[in-house]
């Protein structure tokens, strides 16, 4: 069964297409949001790359604030505001040899999914609702089985399971849990701001048109050039077919840092990555067609609507700078053991917590750090690692995840490979540190560090494990 995808969905939500664009871009990572910025200087007449270097002479710096006026002259009931001052710090010189470090990707998809879905429901029923239905993803991301059997499997109700359906649509990576192609892709277009546009209603009703290579078909029933459809093939380009597949296996993968950290006598810089962004600017020589007597209103319209875009997407790239400074001048000063001294000192700590502190939402704080990566002197780390659960022991004592991981690590590093230790016994061990868990805990937590169940370490070398 085919779900109805069209925006008017989302506008349920009060979700503007400007918010939605900004969620969108703040959830990027560095890689993709280049990507998607080239994405819209290709596609945006309005939008242009700053020369590299420029710097705003007078008369230039006087057409800008012009512009500004321009757009509120020309634009209602449109809210620019919230758009916090850029104080972006200097670029450290030392970062360029950090740039691309190469790091093993082993998170799986079901994972990624997993943590999302842990920090941002609080309902215990829609998190095993949103479990089945990752448990039910194939390594596309697409979602094989329909909600009639998730509700006959779990007993819920049909608004429990669209509610959690919603929630695993809502995650990174943009277009996971559709049952198809073209839902992935719509998806991945009302998540990006672009639920009114051509391209929305070729993928809509035209997908299997576009395919064939029919334009004059689709340009003749959406009243729309041939020019207009190819362009909208292009921008199709740019999209995810198949959102989980990058996770579907263990592969090496470069890695762009999308946060840089420099010690300088004993305080922590942090600087936001840009040197891979495209500087997008407004062209300036079709923004002041708006004030030209002579132009016809249909040609102001589309003025209007792609200058409205254009600030839209720069304002977005910068409150996304702003909100991952924000937040991760937060991580390291809450984490700062854990940097300076290892696993054995972070501090149990939840998106609450930091959400909480900046005065944002959790899921503002989970999209900022989905799949992002924070470079040191020293070490490249995810952003989620500064994210540790804590466990309470019965003692009342409170120890971390992270830190009952790096104990079991040990032991199996001090076993003796002819007598493995069995995650039984592995339990006893740890009950007798004060640390009491069960053997199906030891199991879960020796599978994330990726180490082999005892009968299948038995006289065989040591594996290299990492958390």
């Amino acid at each position: 069964m085919f779900m109805d995808l069209r925006p008017e969905s989302i506008q349920k939500m009060m979700l503007t297409p400007k918010m939605l664009l900004s969620m969108h871009v703040l959830q990027l990572n560095i890689m993709d949001l280049r990507v998607f910025m080239q994405a819209e200087l290709e596609e945006n007449p309005l939008l242009e790359e700053e020369v590299s270097g420029w710097q705003p002479d007078e008369d230039e710096a006087k057409l800008d604030r012009e512009l500004s006026q321009l757009v509120d002259e020309n634009i209602d009931d449109q809210d620019f505001s919230g758009v916090e001052k850029d104080e972006g710090l200097g670029a450290s010189e030392e970062k360029s040899r950090y740039l691309e470090s190469l790091i093993v990707k082993k998170e799986s998809l079901y994972e990624h999914l997993n943590w999302q879905l842990e920090v941002l429901s609080k309902d215990a029923e829609q998190k095993r609702i949103g479990e089945f239905l990752i448990g039910n993803l194939d390594d596309n991301g697409y979602l094989k089985i329909d909600l009639k059997e998730v509700r006959d499997a779990l007993a819920v109700s049909s608004r429990s399971a669209k509610s959690a359906l919603s929630l695993i649509r809502s995650l990174d990576p943009v277009g996971v849990g559709a049952r198809n192609l073209k839902e992935s892709l719509l998806l991945q277009l009302i998540h990006a701001g672009k639920g009114n546009t051509h391209l929305y209603r070729i993928v809509h009703s035209y997908l299997e048109e576009l395919e064939k290579g029919n334009y004059e078909r689709i340009a003749e029933a959406l009243s729309i050039t041939v020019k207009e459809v190819e362009l909208a093939k292009k921008r199709l380009s740019y999209l995810n077919p198949y959102p989980g597949a990058t996770f579907s296996r263990d592969v090496t993968i470069r890695i762009i840092p999308d946060v840089f950290l420099d010690k300088n006598n004993g305080s922590y810089n942090v600087d936001v990555n840009e040197d891979d962004l495209p500087r997008a600017t407004v062209n300036r020589l079709y923004a002041n067609m708006l004030r030209n007597k002579k132009a016809d209103e249909m040609t102001k319209k589309y003025i209007k609507n792609k200058l409205l875009a254009s600030r839209w997407l720069i304002d977005a790239v910068k409150q996304r700078k702003n909100t991952l400074m924000r937040i991760c001048e937060c991580l390291i000063e809450i984490q700062k053991d854990f940097l300076e001294i290892g696993d054995i000192a972070a501090k149990p700590l939840i998106l609450k917590q930091v959400a909480d502190r900046l005065s944002v939402s959790e899921a503002t704080v989970s999209r900022a750090v989905s799949n992002k990566y924070l470079q040191t002197p020293t070490q490249l780390y995810s952003l989620k690692r500064f994210f540790v659960r804590a466990v309470r022991q019965e003692s009342g004592i409170t120890t971390t995840v992270l830190n009952i991981k790096n104990k079991i690590k040990e032991l199996i590093e001090e076993e003796k490979t002819r007598e493995p230790l069995s995650d039984g016994k592995i339990a006893l061990l740890l009950r007798k540190e004060g640390i009491t868990i069960s053997r199906r805990t030891v199991s879960k937590y020796r599978d994330s560090l990726r180490i082999l169940p005892f009968n299948l370490r038995k006289n065989k070398s040591k594996m290299p494990c990492k958390i």
